[in-house]
């Protein structure tokens, strides 16, 4: 038996969670504060005998200092500081924890191994305000935590559990610094109102001026460490672009519509940020979401094998030969790709993209079931001709119920609702589409029917979830980009249920959100491909039982 051994993405994410708990249960004790300051003291004992612990020891500073080596490791790795925003911001963010880090190991832990200065409430509140420190001891919490919910936001995201529980866990992230700042103000109000407790305190100081001295200089002195570290990378980072210009070991990565010549050793995602080449990424480059795979086209030799990482991705959304993910793949040499979900969209040729929002969305899948058996004996300029009425007919029904139409083929047409209404309204205008559809399109079957004697096999999908949505200028006009769990979700439910149920199909998930609305239906449990759970689903003989139901 193999055991694998933890992958970088792995390492990254376990020591983060880590210290993700460590600062959650820190915001949590002083939230306790908002009831006493002897609750709090008592929650405090606790996560002192937790985290004073060897085996707490331990796995904090051994997940802090993991955790720092891999991001300082990620940042002199990126060949460009080019990306997102939010990535920008999560970067940043995570570079201010170690400032929290150092001085609260400084002032309690290392305090309390070197000085024996017990970490007491009573004492850290009151020092802090009485010196009017608090609003910098809070402020000292943010970074940590709005790294840790954005890295936990890149890293679940695509999860079905966390998009299920993505209203809860927004309001835990709002609520639970919200609650540990007001906990610690309270603290700090109840030890000045205390009069004896307050002289008792400025009496008796926990240690003496020289101790308070030594504890600030090397606090100091492992700051400004820290800040030469982050210097050197940067340096570091700027030797190897003057060795790798003065080699001139460039490679150029051909796209469908330009080519970009940069340093080997770039990854095709940075390529593209670098040219301003629009590029779908979500998970901020740690290949777990897919959304930048391209396809290489030429220059496979050049291609060095995926790791296990990529692999396991590739693996899961059972990528065909040839396909890599951008933000992993360096190539060696010149090579030729097309990013696939840019040129689903045919939105590659143009250079201006807007960002990319991830939202809550319905989708409504159509399709033509049997447009190949009806072109087997009929001339193409038929086809052609009913697939031009198929995309009109359900495009109308599609504006006139609010919803943009993302994608059209001869014999599919999707189309998205909610890009600025709740998911709530969204799922209510989709199934208002889908009821026009199946109208309009039982107006089309006769019409086939009487002009060519073949009936027509209509399939209509209707699904909600987490997708990502991205406007990007074309030399034809603004196109809508798509990724995300929602999209391929649809495509599972519209394979799973061809040929073998009736033709309109309502997820769960729509039952969820419409569930004081949406009745009726005959369940089925469809199955999904790439070994994700099946999913349950209402099937409906046409749009008026769907009307029905909804009048419960």
């Amino acid at each position: 038996m193999v055991i694998a051994l933890p992958t970088r993405r792995d390492l990254r994410l376990g020591s983060g969670l880590i210290l993700f708990v460590y600062v959650a249960s820190h915001l949590a004790n002083h939230a306790l504060g908002l009831f006493s300051l002897a609750t709090a003291e008592h929650g405090l004992n606790f996560a002192v005998r937790v985290w004073h612990s060897i085996p707490g020891t331990l796995l904090l500073y051994g997940a802090a200092a993991t955790h720092v080596a891999l991001a300082l490791n990620a940042l002199y790795r990126r060949r460009t500081l080019r990306m997102p925003p939010l990535e920008v911001l999560r970067i940043a963010l995570g570079l201010g924890i170690p400032i929290l880090l150092i001085g609260h190991a400084v002032s309690t832990r290392l305090a309390w191994e070197a000085y024996k200065m017990s970490p007491e409430y009573s004492r850290v509140v009151w020092a802090l305000w009485s010196s009017d420190n608090e609003g910098r001891q809070l402020a000292l919490l943010v970074p940590g935590w709005l790294h840790g919910c954005l890295g936990v936001n890149f890293a679940f995201s695509r999860r079905a559990w966390y998009q299920r529980a993505r209203p809860v866990l927004f309001a835990v992230a709002l609520l639970l610094p919200v609650l540990g700042g007001l906990g610690f103000l309270a603290m700090g109000k109840e030890l000045s109102a205390d009069v004896a407790n307050r002289a008792f305190l400025d009496s008796n100081a926990a240690v003496d001026a020289a101790t308070r001295v030594t504890l600030l200089r090397i606090r100091d002195t492992l700051l400004a460490l820290w800040f030469a570290l982050i210097g050197a990378i940067f340096i570091a980072r700027e030797i190897r672009a003057a060795i790798e210009r003065h080699r001139n070991a460039v490679v150029t990565i051909t796209y469908p519509q330009r080519a970009a010549r940069v340093p080997a050793g770039w990854t095709v995602l940075e390529a593209s940020r670098s040219h301003h080449i629009p590029h779908m990424s979500m998970c901020g480059g740690q290949a777990r979401c897919s959304t930048c795979r391209v396809q290489v086209t030429a220059g496979d030799d050049y291609c060095p094998p995926p790791e296990a990482p990529e692999q396991a991705t590739l693996a899961r959304v059972a990528a065909a030969p040839g396909v890599r993910l951008a933000c992993q793949l360096r190539p060696t040499g010149d090579i030729s790709v097309v990013p696939l979900l840019a040129a689903a969209g045919s939105a590659l040729a143009s250079d201006r993209s807007s960002s990319v929002q991830e939202r809550e969305l319905a989708v409504v899948d159509v399709e033509w079931c049997n447009r190949a058996r009806f072109a087997r004996g009929h001339l193409p300029q038929d086809v052609v001709y009913l697939s031009g009425l198929f995309g009109e007919t359900v495009g109308g029904a599609v504006q006139a119920t609010g919803g943009t139409v993302s994608a059209m083929s001869v014999d599919n047409v999707m189309a998205v609702f909610g890009l600025r209404d709740n998911l709530a309204d969204a799922c209510r205008q989709a199934i208002e589409a889908a009821i026009s559809i199946d109208r309009a399109l039982a107006d089309l079957r006769q019409r086939y029917a009487a002009e060519f004697g073949v009936p027509a096999e209509f399939a209509v999908v209707v699904h909600a979830g987490h997708g990502a949505v991205a406007s990007v200028q074309s030399a034809e006009g603004d196109r809508l980009l798509t990724a995300g769990a929602v999209f391929d979700n649809v495509q599972a439910l519209r394979t799973a249920s061809y040929g073998t149920l009736p033709p309109l199909v309502v997820s769960a998930r729509v039952y969820e959100v419409l569930a004081l609305t949406l009745l009726g239906g005959n369940w089925k449990t469809l199955p999904m491909a790439d070994g994700e759970a099946p999913m349950r689903a209402a099937t409906f003989t046409n749009g008026a039982a769907i009307a029905a139901a909804m009048r419960g």
